[in-house]
């Protein structure tokens, strides 16, 4: 079982990945991008331009890193280890769905699970394609959809160190 003190850190590197995902919901409501697409333009230039894809699917790619770092700290110290090979990231996302026995509860559920996974396949293809070949319409869908899995995705890990606290720490 993880100890007071380890269990405390992991919560403020969480808090810290938290803080890191507010910024970025700063930065887009700059943009009139979050919550809800307020705007058609970046700049002047149309959200469905190249150089705005970028923007947007950077902020998205950079939404989806601030969630997963989370994950790997809630892996990391409560188990020690992080799924291997090919599909670790899709692993990693659904083992945060799973209660653990005497270790850990969920941390995030099924229905958040799908929402999050739209975001890791959106990543995924941002880190592995170039950047002219963004699909505009997905990437709006995904930025439209933003708010939501954000709430949910708070919500669970609210809930998540709620219950922690009062295993760990009462």
């Amino acid at each position: 079982m993880i100890s007071r003190v380890e269990y405390l850190t992991l919560k403020a590197r969480v808090n810290e990945e938290l803080d890191n995902i507010k910024r970025l919901e700063t930065a887009l409501k700059r943009l009139k991008l979050f919550p809800g697409i307020k705007t058609d333009t970046i700049n002047g230039l149309p959200l469905e331009d190249e150089i705005s894809c970028r923007v947007i699917g950077s902020y998205l790619h950079d939404y989806y890193c601030g969630l997963e770092k989370i994950f790997v700290h809630i892996a990391r110290g409560f188990g020690g280890t992080l799924p291997m090979g090919e599909q670790w990231h899709k692993d990693l996302l659904e083992e945060m769905t799973l209660e653990i026995p005497g270790v850990r509860t969920a941390l995030i559920s099924k229905k958040t699970l799908a929402k999050l996974d739209e975001l890791r396949g959106f990543r995924h293809i941002f880190r592995n394609a170039y950047g002219f070949s963004i699909d505009p319409v997905r990437e709006q869908a995904l930025l439209a959809d933003l708010s939501g899995i954000s709430s949910a995705a708070k919500k669970d890990i609210k809930a998540f160190f709620a219950e922690m606290d009062k295993l760990i720490l009462e």
